[in-house]
């Protein structure tokens, strides 16, 4: 696995996966390539975590900030050669309000591997994906022309096809819906980092929406309230009082549970990114996130 660290801290931080922004574009001819032959044969099984802990822990002064997106990780034989090709999503923000986001195939064959790269769009979020066949089709989230520059709100399916050329070519974008709140139901979600701090794998605090409420356990006790849209605003929400009961735990539970409630009492937009769902939040001098992972599923 380190040698799978080395080889992505090589291609994704050296550029070698990113060509620049001008010369991407979203054609064939935006998708570039880079080979490097290992002595030893690659793990097949690499993460996207794996390889955003190699970015984190690679990160060097004055270098633009850039990372893959956690939880985006689509495999299939996209080149019908009987080897599946990983696909990650890379984002970079090389200064100014843009935030350049990117696929990234990467083909382990015959000891080596080659990587591509397709260019997605400038702060789109990017919801999830999967491959079928020759295409990779990915699910985002983008600006409308009505949208307002802080909340994209139109939803997309755009989707590439591996040609015999080695190209990729990019397919009619489908228009799926605006985004909403009801995005998130269907789910019960489970906080893994609460404003840049790890939550304890032994404490368990979830959120669920169904017909305009959230609910959920707050490490202690069980909490609700009220979840909208605000009009003409996607991602941006109105949330109500948040009511819980009044059960007494540990003192480090509670303090963490009295941060969550608070935190979530004033939350004014989410995000879907990486199959994660960010809750944002802000008061009169103070701001932070909650950060959610997709547990079991809801009927």
């Amino acid at each position: 696995m380190i040698f799978i660290q080395k080889l992505l801290w090589f291609l994704l931080l050296s550029g070698a996966a990113v060509s620049l922004y001008a010369a991407v574009g979203t054609s064939a001819e935006g998708a570039q390539e880079k080979s490097a032959a290992g002595g030893v044969a690659p793990d097949a099984a690499v993460s996207s975590l794996v390889a955003a802990d190699a970015l984190e822990e690679s990160s060097a002064p004055n270098r633009q900030p850039r990372g893959l997106i956690d939880g985006f990780e689509l495999l299939g034989d996209l080149d019908g050669d009987g080897k599946e090709e990983i696909v990650l999503a890379f984002w970079d923000a090389p200064g100014g309000s843009g935030v350049f986001n990117y696929l990234v195939i990467l083909d382990l064959a015959n000891g080596n591997i080659s990587s591509r790269s397709i260019f997605v769009g400038d702060r789109v979020q990017i919801l999830g994906g999967e491959i079928e066949g020759n295409k990779i089709i990915v699910n985002l989230v983008e600006h409308a022309a009505t949208d307002p520059a802080c909340c994209p709100a139109q939803k997309t399916t755009r989707s590439w096809a591996y040609e015999k050329d080695g190209n990729f070519r990019e397919m009619p974008v489908k228009l799926t819906g605006r985004l909403s709140v009801e995005d998130i139901g269907g789910t019960e979600w489970i906080l893994a980092m609460l404003n840049g701090e790890t939550v304890p794998e032994d404490l368990q605090i979830s959120l669920t929406y169904d017909d305009g409420q959230i609910k959920g356990n707050a490490g202690c006790n069980s909490y609700f309230a009220d979840m909208k849209d605000q009009e003409d605003a996607g991602g941006r929400v109105k949330l109500g009082p948040v009511g819980s009961t009044r059960k007494v735990c540990p003192e480090d539970v509670m303090h963490m549970e009295s941060s969550y409630l608070r935190s979530l009492g004033n939350t004014s937009s989410f995000s879907l990114v990486g199959l994660q769902l960010v809750l944002s939040w802000n008061s009169t001098d103070q701001s932070g996130s909650l950060i959610f992972i997709p547990g079991r599923k809801l009927e």
